[in-house]
């Protein structure tokens, strides 16, 4: 009963999951449709700034529905216990940089002002969008539950490991629960906030473990969380599956 009942309530999940992104794509197309037959009806030319601006926007639309395939999929490939890796040397300073700038939309909705501090580069022997995975779980998680507060990401290295550290202000993790939280289906933070899959966390942990590393956390509730990712900048795996 409580396998079945764990599956029906991730079906019933990825049904909202998947439509999250879909529908507000469909309404944008519908807009830029309507919107374009407006201006050709008044007489005004269509121009290339705005056909790019409604571009970007569904690309943006886009980009989040292959996310959620993604994780979908990472279901799959991590309970089978294989995670395929592509190694190769990758700038982890470069790699952060690039998912906080397409966070910039969320940051602003959520209020939160995100405060940095990192090196120029710091490279390592990784799996470039792997790495972007483990990065991308925790600033969502950070602007989920740390929404209107400050979300610090501190990038620190020495020759032999390097450290990503993701800290939130938000409602914090209970001490029962700081383990739990990594595993498949865990969404106990919060039922009201939570949503997702509930397998962000675990993709870290099984990520992190692929190429060498570890992720923890420290957090008290009421005074947000902080997230630590230490990862070997040198691996003596060989690309390929796990």
């Amino acid at each position: 009963q409580s396998a079945v009942t764990a599956r029906d309530e991730f079906i019933a999940t990825v049904a909202h999951e998947l439509r999250n992104p879909i529908a507000p794509l469909a309404f944008q197309v519908r807009l830029s449709i309507d919107k374009a037959e407006q201006m050709e009806k008044a007489g005004e030319a269509v121009s290339a700034e705005w056909t790019r601006a409604q571009l970007r926007r569904i690309e943006q639309r886009l980009h989040r529905f292959l996310e959620t395939l993604d994780r979908i999929l990472d279901v799959s490939r991590l309970s089978s216990g294989r995670i395929d890796l592509e190694l190769d040397n990758v700038d982890l300073v470069e790699s952060v940089r690039d998912v906080l700038a397409s966070f910039e939309a969320e940051f602003a909705v959520a209020r939160c002002e995100v405060r940095v501090a990192m090196p120029a580069s710091v490279t390592g022997w990784w799996d470039r969008l792997r790495l972007d995975q483990v990065c991308r779980n925790l600033v969502s998680n950070a602007v989920r539950f740390g929404a209107g507060r400050p979300i610090h990401v501190v990038v620190e290295a020495d020759d032999t490991v390097a450290t990503l550290i993701v800290r939130d202000k938000g409602i914090g993790i209970p001490p029962h629960k700081q383990k739990l939280i990594f595993e498949r289906f865990e969404r106990g933070l919060d039922t009201n906030r939570s949503g997702g899959f509930g397998v962000g966390l675990w993709v870290v942990r099984n990520v992190c473990a692929a190429m060498g590393g570890t992720v923890t956390v420290s957090s008290q509730p009421g005074h947000g969380s902080t997230f630590i990712v230490e990862l070997p900048r040198h691996s003596t795996r060989e690309s390929g599956a796990r």
